[in-house]
């Protein structure tokens, strides 16, 4: 899980460098999907093997699986990225012609 997340954001990364942040889009959002949700799964297990004092103030996990959980609203909620993502799938294997409208995370 967490090498993935590493790939995924070294992937992106290199595209974003190389061809651009508008062809990188569908990388992105899965970054924005994948890194979140691994910290959060990650954080939860060690919570899980720390039991009661995971929840504790005797360790930070509390605080930081509250923080992270916190993070991952910042970028707009998972469905948002998942949403754009299908979008960018579904124009990659279809003759869309043209843009695809990719709906507004912050503002408008």
């Amino acid at each position: 899980m967490i090498e993935q997340a590493r790939l995924l954001t070294l992937k992106a990364a290199y595209m974003m460098d190389t061809v651009g942040n508008k062809v990188a889009k569908a990388e992105i959002a899965m970054i924005k999907i994948v890194a979140p949700n691994m910290a959060c799964q990650i954080i939860d297990w060690a919570i899980q093997a720390h039991g009661g004092g995971g929840v504790s103030q005797d360790f930070p996990l509390a605080y930081s699986y509250a923080h992270q959980r916190t993070l991952r609203l910042a970028d707009g909620p998972d469905e948002v990225h998942r949403n754009s993502l299908s979008k960018l799938e579904y124009a990659r294997h279809m003759s869309v012609p043209g843009e695809v409208d990719m709906p507004v995370t912050r503002g408008s």
